[in-house]
């Protein structure tokens, strides 16, 4: 029996089925059910019902739950504790994470955020430092960074990508675009202009630009390498970009940013990102940022 088997268990109480709680956790489907196939040999009982419709636990499963509950928080207290006492003899040191995100008005504000909510919920400093795609990986490599938070996942050789959650798109657009006036833009108010690429972005285009491609957006994708270009597409051709965090962003000078409509809204992906091997658990970060209410 181990600390993963239990918060696994956990999870799947709270979500009601394995593949939600391997999201959650940022395993696969087959690591959580092998851990609770070992985990139910250990305890010579089954702890959750299996059916087409989800789980359900077993009397079993739902004492067992409950008292893994109160295991993990003592254990997460320990980890705490053990952080706090080495930061407070001078060993530990802070915690560097990229964000590999368009510098968006506003985008310092989110770095802030996750700083000091993330190192709350840690037990060390947290540095949040805007980053770009054609950069990141290098300073991944060269130690700059310990963690690299993006939007969409980094598929490099040896680095290793789990996810954080979800959040939902935003459309941002000049204040003189006729779709301004509406509360919120559909797929097809999209295609009726023309949308923005960031050419040093290309796993944010890939999550979010793109995804909505492959989702039925047949506006014209064009590359933005220029703050002057950005102003030219918004002004005079009535262009769109397509961001993240919406809510947490802005106000874009002269722009006015609109949510696009449940129906034709996308779940983009944010990831974090480390080295192979390296000590630092995305699974913690994952559960911190859960506190800023900003990722679903």
């Amino acid at each position: 029996m181990n600390i993963k088997q239990l918060r696994y268990v956990v999870a799947i109480l709270a979500t009601g089925s394995f593949s939600a709680a391997a999201a959650r956790e940022g395993v696969s489907v087959q690591a959580v059910s092998k851990a609770m196939s070992e985990l139910e040999g250990e305890t010579g009982a089954p702890l959750f019902n299996r059916a087409s419709s989800g789980v359900t636990p077993t009397p079993l499963g739902r004492a067992f739950g409950a008292r893994a509950k109160r295991v993990l928080a003592e254990y997460d207290a320990l980890v705490s504790f053990a952080r706090s006492s080495a930061r407070e003899a001078g060993v530990s040191r802070a915690l560097r994470l990229g964000l590999c995100v368009p510098r968006f008005p506003g985008i310092e504000r989110i770095c802030t955020m996750i700083g000091v909510v993330a190192g709350r919920a840690l037990g060390c400093e947290v540095d949040v430092v805007l980053t770009t795609c054609s950069a990141c990986i290098d300073e991944l490599r060269e130690g700059r960074f310990d963690a690299l938070v993006t939007v969409g996942s980094l598929k490099e050789r040896g680095v290793v990508t789990g996810s954080l959650g979800t959040m939902s798109p935003y459309v941002v657009m000049a204040g003189s675009n006729p779709l301004a006036k509406k509360s919120e833009l559909t797929l097809e108010d999209i295609n009726a202009c023309p949308v923005a690429l960031a050419p040093e972005f290309d796993h944010f285009n890939e999550s979010v630009c793109r995804a909505y491609a492959a989702h039925g957006m047949t506006s014209e994708l064009v590359e933005i390498p220029t703050l002057e270009s950005y102003g030219d597409l918004m002004e005079h051709r009535n262009g769109l970009s397509l961001i993240v965090g919406g809510e947490f962003i802005g106000p874009f000078d002269g722009c006015v940013m609109r949510p696009i409509a449940q129906k034709d809204r996308l779940a983009i992906p944010i990831c974090l990102s480390s080295l192979e091997g390296a000590s630092f658990s995305y699974l913690e970060l994952s559960r911190a940022l859960s506190k800023m209410k900003i990722l679903s």
